[in-house]
């Protein structure tokens, strides 16, 4: 069948229906006319039912609706007001046949206290005195609108001049009785009145008096039903035809649960089940059910709230003269395309089939496959004999196959499970879907992670995946034989992966654990610009001692955490495998057998010793631990004689400079008493006597000059001595193999 998607245009409309009613006791106005009425019953039934649902995990529900319409139809769908933002930024809507769509409306979002302001009239509840009320009170505000009047005795047709109120008094003991009477204007020229009590109907004649009536309902109603809102979906064609609307919408995040039964042999059988929650207002009868893993972005947009603009307001000019405006010619500019490329993903679609239906606990709802549990409970025996009652687990037969319920796709990242059979959920109702009944490669197993536990393992199970589903996060129930055996958690799993389980503690294996550090032997050392390097490896030892305290066989695997820069070494058995953060080594035990595992790692270390501090301790450590043969001995204490003659020399530069400031500080304290004495035989003297000490110490100060220049000259001989010294030794030696 051939069809085109076409473009939707979403207008907002300030009604919601094409009739709109305001009574008053039995009289009424009718603002539509019978022409309208008949389009309204030829577009009432037409419905889209939901075909498809298509349920992700983030939160978002792709719903399908699929149906037959006629002629000129008008389909009403139903939404809360936290929905439209979605159905408005997700809707598609196709004609199959050879229909036209046509706008696509839905009820305005303004505020019903703003939309009614812009309507010329309002009405209240009727009162005696007040004209606002009742049908007087909408007729006094139609002042000037064209109506025909209908009584029992007659019927005009005229313009509203006026509502005058009229009092009567019957009885002096009681209040005045309040009436009103209508007056028109005939076409003639005429003028009517009418009581209002005789008045069975009013026809309103004007367009704008009807629109503004039916305005005002439509505000109203929003009033009283500020959660509900219409989207209208229209389309134009002749005779029947297919229709397909769809949208997006939040939904509850679906939810797998999982049970797993071990035979006597610690095989799993696998059943896998969805939880999906319909809390719509409408149910879900025989739709196609698919189910998707992943988590696409999915945003909101309030985008059902009209918008506006600031624009300023700029006056008129009082000389108003718009001359034509010319433009110069530019460069051409040629807009060129840029093409995407990408990677066309073909999934292959798998199919598995199921065996005859068994009952699921929730309304409507079947599972396609033959439950060889629910069947095979009782197990004949002998002729003669009394049937036996069987385990859960021998229940399942060998010779029979039990298979999926669901088909299984990839899409892109994400993973479709599509339900064979139409599934019914009423709505406010929740359902257990089957996806997945199976058989599993597995078998029994413990667990044990000392973070977990210190002294006893964790029983479990090593699953693989050997369906053609992938398995979602979800709970897991453990069935061992016939009796509840546990729960866990399972992460989200790929057909072909493997995963270990643990559901129980196991109280028939006892676990210790020994752990030693300690470093190996230096490996080698080498001389690297003047640093001796010192490589050695850090050891850590771990000994798991396993102890079976049972009659029957265990199969046991141990975690050890993997730590970043540490490697096992050479004397580890080899890991069975490992995870991102877990080496796992794989122990058979026999009944009442007792195993030490013994895990080291190892982690290269690395000493540093500069030459330039080497001393006589550090060199007697080198011997000691052999780093150094007998010629590179000699280099080193060629060298530490070295540094301790330059240490003399220092020694003797600091004693140097030492005096020398002595001397000059003396000569600045010489200086300041001459200068303070006056010209006196005495002072002469003593003048005579700080001169002479001043010559001396110049003497000394020229010898200390001499000898530290020497000192100096010796100490960068010794340096330049050292420093060759150290660039001539070269030292790799090898001391240990790792």
């Amino acid at each position: 069948m051939k069809f085109k998607p076409l473009v939707i245009v979403l207008l907002m409309f300030s009604t919601v229906g094409a009739q709109a009613q305001v009574r008053h006791s039995r009289r009424s106005i009718n603002p539509v006319g019978p022409a309208a009425a008949n389009v309204a019953a030829q577009v009432a039934g037409q419905t889209l039912p939901i075909r498809r649902i298509t349920l992700y995990s983030n939160g978002v529900a792709y719903i399908e609706r699929r149906g037959a319409v006629t002629g000129h139809a008008e389909v009403n769908l139903s939404f809360k007001q936290s929905q439209v933002d979605d159905v408005l930024k997700s809707m598609v809507v196709l004609d199959l046949g050879e229909g036209r769509i046509g706008a696509v409306s839905y009820n305005s979002s303004a505020p019903p206290a703003a939309r009614m302001a812009d309507i010329p009239f309002t009405i209240q509840s009727e009162t005696d005195n007040d004209l606002q009320g009742g049908l007087a009170g909408v007729l006094s505000q139609l002042q000037g609108a064209r109506v025909t009047v209908t009584t029992n005795a007659r019927t005009v047709s005229g313009s509203i001049l006026t509502v005058e109120e009229r009092k009567s008094q019957i009885d002096a003991d009681k209040p005045a009785l309040t009436t009103h009477a209508l007056v028109i204007a005939s076409e003639n020229g005429e003028l009517a009145s009418f009581d209002l009590a005789e008045v069975r109907s009013v026809r309103l004649l004007d367009e704008g008096a009807r629109r503004d009536v039916s305005e005002f309902a439509s505000a109203t109603a929003s009033a009283r039903r500020r959660d509900a809102k219409t989207i209208t979906v229209t389309s134009d064609g002749a005779g029947s035809r297919e229709m397909v609307v769809s949208y997006t919408v939040a939904a509850p995040i679906w939810k797998t649960t999982y049970r797993v039964v071990l035979d006597s042999a610690g095989k799993p059988f696998f059943q896998g089940w969805a939880i999906v929650d319909n809390v719509s207002e409408e149910d879900w009868t025989n739709v196609q059910l698919s189910l998707v893993s992943g988590t696409p972005i999915s945003f909101i947009q309030p985008i059902q709230k009209p918008f506006y603009r600031y624009r300023p307001v700029v006056p008129m000019p009082e000389d108003l003269r718009l001359n034509p405006q010319v433009y110069e010619p530019g460069e051409n500019v040629v807009l060129g395309s840029r093409t995407m490329s990408g990677v066309n993903r073909s999934s292959e679609l798998v199919t598995v089939t199921a065996e005859p239906p068994a009952p699921v606990a929730a309304p409507g709802i079947s599972m396609r496959g033959r439950n060889a549990m629910a069947n095979n409970l009782l197990l004949n025996g002998a002729s003669g004999e009394e049937k036996t009652a069987t385990s859960l687990s021998d229940a399942i037969i060998e010779d029979k196959s039990v298979e999926t319920a669901a088909t299984g796709s990839e899409i892109g990242d994400l993973f479709e499970y599509r339900i064979d059979q139409p599934v019914t959920v009423r709505r406010d109702r929740s359902a257990l879907i089957p996806i997945l009944q199976t058989r599993m490669e597995g078998e029994r197993v413990s667990i044990f992670n000392e973070t977990a536990r210190a002294d006893r393992p964790m029983s479990g199970m090593l699953l693989r995946n050997s369906s053609a589903l992938t398995l979602e996060d979800g709970s897991m129930t453990v069935i061992d034989g016939d009796a509840y055996a546990g729960e866990a958690l399972i992460e989200r799993l790929k057909p072909g992966e493997q995963r270990l389980i643990s559901f129980a503690l196991d109280l028939g294996t006892l676990v210790t654990v020994r752990a030693k550090e300690d470093r190996s032997p230096t490996l080698f050392v080498r001389t690297v610009g003047g640093v001796l390097e010192v490589h050695y490896y850090g050891m850590n030892r771990k000994t798991y001692t396993l102890t079976n305290q049972t009659e029957h066989p265990r199969l046991i695997y141990i975690e050890h955490p993997i730590r970043a820069g540490w490697t096992l070494s050479d004397d580890t058995p080899k890991p069975d495998g490992k995870s991102r953060t877990h080496y796992r080594f794989r122990v058979m035990l026999e009944p009442h057998q007792a195993f030490a595992l013994n895990v080291a790692e190892r982690q290269e270390l690395m000493e540093t010793y500069a030459l330039t501090d080497l001393n006589r301790p550090t060199l007697e450590l080198f011997i000691s631990r052999r780093y150094v043969d007998d010629a590179t001995r000699a280099a080193l204490e060629k060298i530490i004689d070295l540094k301790t003659r330059i240490t003399s020399v220092d020694v003797r530069l600091a004693a140097i400079d030492k005096e020398v400031e002595a001397i000059t500080q003396d000569q600045q304290r010489l200086r300041e008493n001459i200068k303070a004495l006056t010209a006196t035989a005495e002072a002469r003297q003593l003048i005579a006597r700080y001169v002479a000490k001043a010559g001396e110490q110049e003497t000394r100060l020229e010898q200390l000059t001499k000898d530290r220049q020497q000192a100096s000259d010796e100490r960068a001989r010794l340096q330049q001595e050292l420093d060759a010294a150290i660039r001539s030794l070269n030292i790799d030696r090898t001391l240990n193999r790792g």
